[in-house]
């Protein structure tokens, strides 16, 4: 979940070949010469891009790995922290010139609308947000070792707890809900299911409210029944098409 705000992205946090295209722009000969909005179509582009190949390396682990699951199960807490770092490097990598970093202590961050911050506990940075994405793999790695895969409403309650959590700690600067999406779908297979939401579409404003709202409630609801619901209703749909 992050904020709809629009916000610039100053010039010297811009990857260099953005800036360099950027600098054939209308908007840069215009004048618009120290920063980029993070709504522009440059921005999304190379975004997209990055979520693509965060979606196709995970497309050749599967391809090359004889069980998923095991593999994931036995990963350590910080395999699974430098895979989402690594992650972040390339979803970002063609945007920002620092990325992959987790957030440092007092770094402002974006999540939903003001105040809910306090809302959900956002972790404030540093060595906090290390501590709670520890805890998030090492609950990650038990989950998998122990739930029934033939018991659906297990399977998107774990799916749904664990894509709540991993927003909420909010570990990166941005980026967190699309990570987040990826790693459900990675979990998602690794469970002997199809892929559910790496690939939402963030421009379908029914299906984002609703998906938001979804992880809104988790905030007063540990067992983020509207989410589980949600993702239910996804894999259904998706499992429907394929059919």
């Amino acid at each position: 979940m992050a904020s709809s705000e629009r916000y610039e992205i100053a010039l010297e946090d811009i990857a260099k070949p953005l800036w360099r295209k950027y600098r054939k722009s209308a908007e840069y000969k215009s004048g618009r010469r120290y920063s980029i909005n993070s709504t522009h179509a440059l921005v999304r582009s190379a975004e997209e891009q990055g979520l693509n190949n965060v979606i196709l390396k995970f497309a050749h682990q599967l391809e090359a790995s004889e069980d998923i699951r095991r593999d994931f199960i036995q990963r350590r807490e910080s395999d699974w922290i430098d895979d989402w770092k690594t992650m972040h490097r390339t979803l970002f990598g063609l945007v920002y010139r620092e990325c992959g970093s987790l957030r440092p202590r007092g770094h402002d961050v974006r999540f939903g609308d003001p105040g809910d911050e306090e809302l959900h506990h956002i972790p404030c940075g540093g060595a906090e947000v290390y501590n709670e994405l520890f805890a998030l793999a090492r609950t990650l790695v038990n989950r998998l070792e122990s739930i029934k895969v033939s018991d659906l409403d297990e399977v998107c309650r774990f799916l749904a707890q664990f894509h709540y959590s991993f927003i909420r700690i909010h570990p990166f600067f941005d980026g967190n809900g699309r990570i987040a999406r990826v790693v459900t779908d990675q979990l998602s297979v690794a469970l002997g299911y199809i892929p559910i939401i790496a690939g939402f579409p963030r421009n379908n404003a029914d299906k984002k409210r609703i998906y938001h709202a979804a992880i809104h409630d988790c905030a007063d609801d540990s067992a983020c029944i509207a989410l589980t619901n949600w993702i239910k209703t996804q894999l259904e749909e998706k499992l429907h098409e394929i059919i």
